[in-house]
């Protein structure tokens, strides 16, 4: 999947509108959806491949999902897959609610540009919420210019 690029995944036709809808994610309203992939004809592997070669044409750089200490060295992956692993053997090891059926809290994911490519539809729930921080800054620094100093400073958060 490192591999996977505009050059190495042409989308001659969908390009033009991706990088359109990338101006999208920075000068408005910080999110859009991209829908009409029929996910059912394609394997797991090749889907993903499919949703790292359309991000390339949104985003060309990938960033990492997540750091971990594995057998004394820092890994890290650029995908991660959310669903209910609550009923396997690495119950026990869960720390987030996206590998449960719990309801995810709001919270912020880490990255310039986030996305998400969903494979099935949830039996139940399964709705997102979402809000684009550059979007909120960028309203904040027009209406409430006084906040953004204090918004600025160091946060105490739960990594």
């Amino acid at each position: 999947m490192g591999h996977v690029s505009q050059s190495t995944f042409p989308l001659p036709t969908l390009a033009p509108l991706l990088r359109q809808q990338a101006q999208t994610l920075s000068t408005g309203r910080g999110f859009f959806v991209l829908r009409g992939l029929s996910v059912n004809s394609y394997t797991t592997s090749e889907n993903i491949i499919i949703y790292a070669g359309v991000s390339s044409h949104i985003a060309p750089i990938r960033g990492r999902q997540d750091s971990k200490l594995i057998d004394g060295s820092k890994q890290s992956s650029m995908l991660n897959h959310i669903k209910d692993l609550s009923k396997t053997s690495v119950a026990g090891n869960i720390g987030a609610p996206a590998y449960t059926t719990d309801k995810q809290v709001f919270h912020t994911d880490a990255g310039d540009i986030v996305s998400l490519f969903c494979l099935q539809t949830a039996q139940n729930g399964g709705e997102s919420k979402l809000a684009s921080s550059w979007r909120v800054y960028n309203e904040l620094a027009k209406s409430r210019p006084d906040l953004i100093k204090t918004l600025a400073e160091d946060w105490v958060f739960d990594g």
